[in-house]
């Protein structure tokens, strides 16, 4: 079986046989020369090369001649133009946009990387999108970094373990950092290598085997996650509260319903210092819902109408994209700090 590569070749083999065919036979049928002088004639007129007449040419013949170059030309530019695609297709970067894509990555300020872009970046990446978080890629498989950019994200073709690449990455400058991998051995070194490039850095990554959470801490990671105890929570769930998982699924992803669970930072000039809960009327005024508070790195979940606000806090609420603008407006805060993965 031929590669499409291979197609594309043997078809403009077969445009070029056709065409220096098509040329010799039509100087045997209007000049009536023998064959190797007609196929000598249209080589010639083919390569554009310059020729003196041996044999004179009739009007028809000239006509011929002037048609024979004109389609020479035209199958010689779409050649080139086959052969450019072939070329981009291959490695678009490294024929354009290499340097507008790096001029980019090098301004990005509080992003996120994203290491590696299979299904579990994929997925990383398209939430990061959805909700307009700035995010560079750093992918070494050449067939995923083209995937990365004909949907036009910033990616990086490298390495993520390597120092290099990640310093390239902006990664003194990012906020965050999501290592998808496959291998929990290079996920483990990702986090201890961006944590060494960057101590306020928050990282997240992905383990295949239970035991390598704790090595993933110790490396620096903030978060660690399994694919396969998440899956096997979800579907235990869909069967001993299948009603709550539906709930979630319709609230959180359903695009009739626009319900969003987000974490708002209470900056030090927020009207809702030393305030209560109940005293803020935040549920009253924005219409949001208040799940949690965090203070000082501790997570209180359904807190008391007594609790009071202090600079630094972040509240988890939930409620519509409108709602909960009106909860930053309330609170004085520059904007939504980042989504809270559902």
């Amino acid at each position: 079986m031929t590669s499409p590569l291979q197609q594309r070749f043997l078809t403009l083999l077969f445009l070029i046989v056709l065409l220096a065919g098509a040329g010799t036979a039509g100087y045997m049928l209007i000049e009536h020369w023998r064959f190797l002088d007609a196929l000598y004639m249209t080589v010639h007129t083919l390569a554009t090369v310059g020729f003196g007449e041996t044999h004179p040419l009739s009007d028809a013949g000239r006509v011929f001649t002037i048609i024979l170059i004109f389609a020479g030309v035209g199958l010689f530019l779409f050649i080139l133009n086959d052969m450019v695609q072939i070329l981009v297709e291959a490695n678009p970067t490294a024929v354009i946009g290499l340097r507008r894509m790096k001029q980019k990555i090098a301004k990005l300020q509080g992003h996120q990387i994203v290491c590696g872009f299979g299904r579990t970046g994929q997925e990383a990446a398209a939430h990061l999108l959805q909700n307009k978080v700035p995010f560079v890629i750093v992918e070494q498989d050449p067939i995923h970094v083209k995937r990365a950019e004909e949907a036009g994200l910033l990616v990086l073709q490298g390495d993520a373990t390597t120092d290099e690449v990640l310093q390239e990455a902006q990664i003194q400058h990012a906020s965050g950092i999501i290592c998808t991998l496959p291998d929990d051995t290079a996920n483990t070194f990702i986090a201890l290598t961006a944590r060494a490039a960057n101590a306020n850095i928050n990282i997240v990554s992905r383990a295949a085997n239970p035991g390598a959470e704790t090595k993933m801490k110790l490396a620096g990671a903030h978060m660690v996650i399994s694919p396969y105890v998440i899956c096997g929570r979800r579907m235990a769930t869909a069967v001993t509260h299948p009603l709550v998982l539906e709930f979630l699924d319709v609230a959180m992803h359903s695009p009739g319903f626009d319900l969003r669970l987000e974490q708002i930072v209470i900056p030090a000039e927020s009207g809702l210092i030393d305030k209560t809960l109940r005293d803020a009327n935040i549920k009253q005024i924005s219409g949001v819902m208040v799940l949690a508070v965090s203070k000082h790195g501790k997570l209180i979940t359904n807190p008391s109408p007594d609790l009071s606000f202090n600079a630094g806090d972040i509240m988890i609420a939930l409620g519509t994209e409108v709602e909960l603008k009106n909860l930053v407006q309330l609170t004085n805060s520059q904007s939504i700090t980042s989504p809270i993965p559902n």
